[in-house]
């Protein structure tokens, strides 16, 4: 058998009674009449099949069933209050779930920022990341896996809303011990015959396809004799002498032991990275993400 339904006003009425210890007391606090309150607290005993009160014709007392069914009633009635609260604050962007993908160049370009900011200012809300190839992001967004993303270029769908955040030059990235970590910039024929470390062919297909065509300017391919998924392991393989590797000038500020990063002689490419979203179908909350971000553009290039 079901248990018994009880209504919200059934336990307000309740939880008065309980407090005051008087029905009279209790009708003036709710504003209705003494009969009407009674007939409720009754209603609850019915459905129950328990005594929650003991009854005189002044003053009314707990039973030990009626103490337990006051915290519980308390409970409820604070949790349904939470409900709407975060109802309400989820309609005005303050609390709820965003959903973030992000590819490694984010990691050490403005993404952290944008986002510790967002936590600050909403401080209920949830941050669930998602490492993705950036079309995998676009993908994603359109089908409402994802709010907002942090790309570098690729062939973007017309349904998502593309921001440029940051345009940075290829450095070289070195051990601290490597032969060539005195210079103050690297010729690029200079590392025709090093070890490379560079990401994967999978994950770091739009980015691979601009370093070999720096490489080739010089005359040679990168000879990778190492690649990785995702930065950090890679740049501690950098560190430990294995290769050399060739990234965004935002790895300056990402604080890896054991690295130097050096400019390039040659006219370096630029790499571009992008902040994503939906073009319609916002939440109140990616809206002011969206914002957010535009309004700090507007001030100026993104620190990282």
């Amino acid at each position: 058998m079901p248990p018994p339904s009880l209504e919200i006003r059934e336990l307000r009425a309740f939880v008065a009674v309980a407090e005051e210890l008087s029905f009279v007391g209790a009708a003036k606090r709710l504003n209705i009449a003494q009969p009407a309150l009674s007939r409720t607290i009754s209603a609850i005993e019915a459905k129950l099949g328990v005594q929650l009160l003991d009854r005189t014709t002044r003053s009314a007392r707990l039973t030990q069933a009626g103490t337990v069914f006051l915290l519980e009633a308390r409970h409820t009635l604070s949790q349904m209050k939470r409900t709407v609260q975060l109802t309400l604050e989820a309609e005005v962007g303050l609390t709820g779930e965003l959903r973030v993908g992000y590819m490694d160049f984010a990691i050490h370009g403005p993404m952290i920022a944008i986002l510790a900011e967002l936590k600050r200012t909403h401080p209920l809300l949830k941050l669930t990341m998602r490492n993705e190839r950036s079309d995998d992001q676009s993908t994603d967004l359109a089908a409402n896996r994802l709010d907002i993303g942090f790309a570098v270029r690729h062939r973007f769908r017309d349904d998502v809303e593309v921001t440029t955040l940051t345009r940075e030059p290829l450095v070289l990235v070195m051990s601290e011990s490597h032969r060539l970590a005195g210079l103050e910039s690297i010729s690029l024929h200079d590392l025709a015959k090093e070890p490379f470390v560079l990401g994967d062919r999978q994950g770091w297909e739009l980015f691979l396809p601009t370093v070999e065509a720096f490489c080739g300017t010089a005359g040679f391919m990168p000879k990778t004799v190492l690649d990785a998924q995702e930065g950090a392991p890679l740049f501690k393989m950098v560190a430990a002498g294995i290769g050399v590797t060739v990234y965004p000038s935002c790895i300056r500020t990402a604080g890896y032991p054991g690295l130097v990063v050096k400019d390039f002689l040659e006219d370096a490419p630029v790499v571009e990275t992008y902040f994503l979203t939906r073009r319609t179908g916002r939440s109140t909350l990616v809206s002011d993400v969206v914002a957010f971000v535009h309004e700090l553009l507007s001030e100026g290039s993104p620190s990282h």
